[in-house]
């Protein structure tokens, strides 16, 4: 495969016997981009609880369903005389490890345990062992809590020229990445928070690619194959957080502070997105919709297809299952602040939304320069 040339395009386990199955935001300012019956996938924990394997459909519009309870609901309850489901794990991670077998059990569960609410046939037993729950009342997680990468591009989109029209791509030889730490995700409506170390940080919506199994060396032909889902991450990014100069080190310190990273809400299945390389990026700061220059926000004007990012990547490392790669942020970026509302819609993927605040340390006094004079 050759990239010196653009495209010319604008866990733990719950067992339940062996199978059977067939297989507000700114609505003032753009009408939603989601389809009501999109499935989704999604990590959440409700008072500390941990997290939890949950799914739903549409936008935060449609209630929860926990997995794990649902199944113990149609056992326990006898509602599932006729279903036989495989082992289905009761995390995230384990789930995307396990493969297409398990994921399609979970929608047919959350499809069955939904249809016997609509019949009136349900009751809801409450407490530890609800099934349902209003979005509002979930903490959303990352999607993917502890991938082994996250990992982003820089300068991945087609630039304008002065006129305003489509015109050279950038960085055409390559892809260029670099890392985000895992431990900077947070969840949908969780804070970005500059920590009082910084005044402003960097709204940068991201198309983001979720691995599905182990991928090593793949071609750009068969790269689809090892993608899971997609999902949208912020790659919040600081401007102005007093750090080393060094050139090794990049943005990496700049970007992964924590809560750097927010990821979600949702994990959306790749047979629910059509066409990865032609979806819309939309971003939000206090309910107003940021106009891209070209207008390039849309992963059509990529200057490598998520195809062969997948296959320049797995070149020159293997990637896991449950690793994040986001395509970078159409330009320019947004500069937000503390108190503002931001807010990501890509495609048919959902809204991310994040609240930024500013909360340092207690007790905390900022580490100052180092001042070295010329006699040292």
């Amino acid at each position: 495969m050759k990239y010196a040339r653009p495209r010319g395009r604008v866990g733990v386990w719950v067992v339940i016997a062996t199978l059977g199955f067939s297989a507000g935001f700114s609505s003032r300012i753009i009408a939603q981009q989601t389809n009501d019956a999109t499935f989704r996938l999604l990590s959440f924990e409700i008072a500390g609880s941990g997290a939890r394997l949950g799914t739903t459909r549409g936008d935060g519009d449609q209630d929860i369903v926990d997995i794990h309870n649902a199944i113990t609901y149609l056992y326990r309850t006898g509602a599932a005389a006729d279903l036989t489901l495989p082992a289905i794990p009761i995390d995230m991670q384990a789930l995307i490890e396990a493969g297409d077998v398990p994921i399609r059990a979970a929608r047919s569960l959350h499809d069955r345990v939904t249809a016997l609410r609509e019949s009136g046939d349900f009751e809801e037993p409450g407490g530890a062992r609800r099934v349902f729950y209003p979005p509002g009342s979930v903490r959303y997680l990352p999607p993917v809590m502890a991938p082994s990468k996250v990992l982003s591009l820089a300068g991945a989109y087609q630039r304008a020229q002065p006129d305003g029209t489509p015109g050279a791509w950038d960085n055409v030889e390559y892809p260029s990445f670099f890392f985000k730490s895992p431990a900077s995700l947070t969840g949908h409506e969780a804070d970005i928070n500059l920590w009082g170390l910084l005044t402003t940080g960097v709204h940068e919506p991201e198309f983001a690619i979720v691995i599905g199994r182990t991928a090593r060396a793949v071609s750009a032909s068969e790269a689809l194959d090892y993608v899971v889902g997609y999902t949208i991450m912020n790659d919040v990014s600081s401007r102005d957080l007093p750090q080393g100069s060094h050139p090794v080190q990049g943005g990496s310190m700049s970007k992964s502070l924590d809560s750097f990273t927010p990821l979600g809400p949702y994990l959306t299945l790749k047979e629910d997105v059509p066409d990865p390389n032609r979806m819309e990026i939309i971003g939000v700061i206090d309910g107003e919709r940021h106009d891209w220059p070209v207008p390039n926000g849309n992963t059509s004007f990529l200057t490598f297809s998520v195809e062969e990012i997948i296959a320049y990547l797995s070149e020159r490392m293997t990637l896991l299952p449950g690793d994040v790669i986001a395509t970078g942020v159409p330009q320019p970026t947004m500069t937000f602040a503390e108190g503002q509302l931001v807010e990501i819609t890509i495609g048919n993927l959902g809204t991310l939304r994040n609240r930024v605040v500013s909360a340092p340390i207690p007790g905390h006094t900022p580490i100052p320069p180092r001042v070295v004079s010329e006699d040292d």
